[in-house]
């Protein structure tokens, strides 16, 4: 009986261990559906021109929860601004800082306005009304804040209001008439056309919705940028408005592969990037999820441009990889890319802190060639030293930049610019932001100058570069140090005399690639697809150690 109960806990034990250890194998993470991509990051707007080439709704949105604020029965381009003061002049607007002692051209508008009637709960019942009173006061509009009512005027003051209520009471007593103060957090819905206000709303997020953008046959228009899906407008505290696109995710990655990569490459090359940007987009989603949004339009998350960038090349390499993710082990991988390495692609602690297995530097040679494979930069002296203050570091003037430490392939992960008060040491991508990504492109780089001087090295039997300050030198006066001086040096070669400036004035950079050089290189992808590797191969190659699955 003993033996019995032993087999039992031996099985039960071995169930156990089992179901602990199984898991699933290549999970992969959830791709989504759709995805809110926030288009003007860090630049939240005033006033926000959409065009809507179909009939189209405004819907306020409370979580899950919409309710139509405005319906728009022909297409129409409609200005969302703030519901505050603006400066017309020939059927232009702009927004301005009222003063009443200014005296200005065209028309002025402001933000204080009539209620007439009472409010409502209802969108019909204020509708009807509106009919009603459209026939004496044309330029009355709807307005909502959690209930309907009915307002009229866009005035400057309140006097202006009280002066005009007055008027309305001799006219018609049958209505009650309240002026409406200012609130910035309220926004018009004005045509574009006519500058005439169809709606004033206070509700902090609200949808613009095409009956035919879900099948993108006319995209809404924002700001003269067509977008796939549905627009968003979130209205801040202060006032100002955010624009936000609600679009499916493969749609999303349609505009970002046709904004990233040249749609006349090899297919393999396109599907390569396609699968690299559903990766990159599929780690960062929830990267702005205190904003609102998953993702934004920028740089700092992928270049998106809306329906404008996509090709049939580039949506048919999305397509034709569709849920293909690279993998290290069950982990999605981060896959960073830029445009090229120059040669040589670089690890990624060498560029930033964290040393990730699958990002190592590799050969690309396939990227050899091509544009900025190599570049020049100059940068002046003094231009240098005004950065340095505006990025709060006043070292005083520039003596001497120098590179003092390089990466195992060669780039420049600590430069020292030694300045009149002290000096202080750019690591890695420092340089590149401070003096502008486009201008030092990488940080595979060397440094010359104009003050360099080709000496001979009777120790090495060898020609070395140096600048003349610090050597030491023989002259009709004896011996002496170059010290750090603005003044010019004559030295005499082998069949002439040369003026060279003591300190430098220009620092000449010549480097390799543009981009920070970490994964796959586009123009080393291109290289490969050309030469005839899959899309497989390529990602494969660049992040190593992974599996593209």
């Amino acid at each position: 009986m003993q033996r019995h109960y032993k087999s039992l806990y031996i099985v039960y034990i071995a169930l156990v261990l089992t179901l602990t250890f199984i898991s699933p194998v290549n999970a992969s993470p959830i791709i989504p559906e759709r995805v809110k991509v926030g288009l003007n990051y860090n630049s939240a707007s005033s006033e926000m021109v959409i065009s809507c080439n179909s009939p189209a709704v405004v819907n306020s949105l409370n979580g899950e929860d919409r309710s139509a604020l405005l319906n728009v029965s022909k297409p129409s381009k409609l200005s969302f601004r703030t519901d505050g003061y603006y400066n017309i002049i020939d059927r232009e607007i702009k927004k301005i800082q009222y003063i009443k002692a200014v005296k200005y051209q065209g028309d002025i508008i402001g933000p204080y306005h009539i209620q007439i009637g009472e409010a409502f709960a209802d969108y019909d019942t204020a509708e009807k009304l509106l009919k009603n009173i459209k026939t004496k006061l044309p330029n009355s509009f709807l307005a909502y804040d959690g209930v309907w009512s009915v307002w009229t005027g866009l005035f400057l003051d309140e006097k202006q209001c009280v002066d005009q209520i007055n008027i309305y009471k001799d006219e018609n007593n049958s209505y009650t008439y309240k002026p409406v103060e200012p609130d910035q957090r309220r926004i018009q819905i004005a045509d574009v056309n006519n500058n005439d206000v169809m709606l004033i709303y206070k509700t902090q997020q609200v949808e613009i919705k095409s009956s035919e953008s879900m099948k993108n046959t006319n995209p809404l228009e924002i700001n003269g940028v067509k977008y796939r899906g549905n627009i968003l407008l979130k209205t801040q505290d202060d006032g100002s408005i955010f624009a936000i696109n609600d679009v499916a995710f493969d749609e999303y990655l349609y505009s970002v592969v046709g904004s990233e990569a040249n749609p006349a490459w090899p297919i393999e090359a396109l599907k390569a990037q396609a699968v690299a940007a559903r990766n990159y987009a599929v780690i960062n989603l929830g990267k702005h999820n205190k904003d609102g949004y998953d993702l934004c339009s920028t740089t700092h998350c992928q270049a998106y441009k809306g329906y404008s960038k996509e090709h049939e090349s580039t949506n048919r390499a999305v397509a034709q990889t569709k849920n293909k993710l690279v993998f290290y082990g069950d982990e999605v991988a981060t896959t960073f890319y830029h445009s090229s390495s120059g040669g040589h692609t670089e690890s990624s602690e060498n560029i930033w802190s964290e040393e990730i297995p699958y990002l190592r530097g590799v050969d690309d040679s396939f990227s050899i060639g091509s544009p900025n494979d190599s570049w020049t930069h100059a940068l002046d002296r003094k231009a240098m030293q005004q950065k340095l203050v505006e990025n709060n570091m006043d070292i005083g003037d520039i003596i001497d930049v120098n590179i003092i430490e390089t990466s195992e392939f060669g780039r420049a992960k600590k430069v020292e610019i030694t300045g009149s008060k002290s000096a202080v040491i750019l690591e890695k991508e420092k340089i590149r932001t401070i003096f502008g990504t486009s201008n030092i492109k990488s940080i595979w780089y060397e440094i010359k100058t104009d003050s360099d001087v080709n000496i001979y090295d009777t120790n090495s039997n060898s020609i070395r570069v140096k600048r003349p300050q610090g050597l030491h030198i023989i002259s009709a006066s004896g011996q002496a140090t170059i010290e750090p001086s603005s003044k010019k040096i004559s030295i005499k070669g082998l069949f002439d005399v040369q003026q060279y400036n003591i300190m430098p004035q220009t620092y000449i950079l010549n480097g390799k690639g543009w981009g920070h050089g970490v994964g796959m290189s586009q123009y080393g992808a291109k290289g490969m697809a050309d030469s005839g590797y899959s899309f497989i191969e390529i990602l494969e190659h660049y992040y190593t150690g992974t599996k593209v699955k």
